[in-house]
């Protein structure tokens, strides 16, 4: 019984090196990438994280949680990656 460092939420496994949700997983790899300064606090990085309310301010969970429990940004595949990824997957069933 797994819990996202995260969130709180039920979690299957380790995802950019840190035990997450589903969720959490796909958040941080849509939002990692992109600039911090994108990402605006409303309440100046005092927002509580869990699974109620963990979609309401994107700065404090990556920020606050993401970053702070370790996940990686290093750790998302590029585009050329997922294809080469994909190809020795495909090769390995025809073995």
């Amino acid at each position: 019984d797994k819990v996202c460092g995260v969130c709180g939420d039920r979690a299957l496994s380790y995802n950019f090196d840190a035990i997450s949700c589903e969720s959490c997983k796909a958040f941080f790899r849509r939002n990692a990438p992109k600039n911090l300064d994108y990402f605006k606090c409303a309440y100046d990085g005092r927002c509580r994280m869990d699974v109620s309310n963990r979609r309401f301010c994107k700065r404090c969970r990556l920020l606050k949680k993401c970053f702070e429990i370790g996940m990686r940004r290093e750790y998302i595949l590029s585009d050329e990656e997922k294809a080469l990824k994909r190809q020795k997957i495909e090769a390995n069933r025809y073995k």
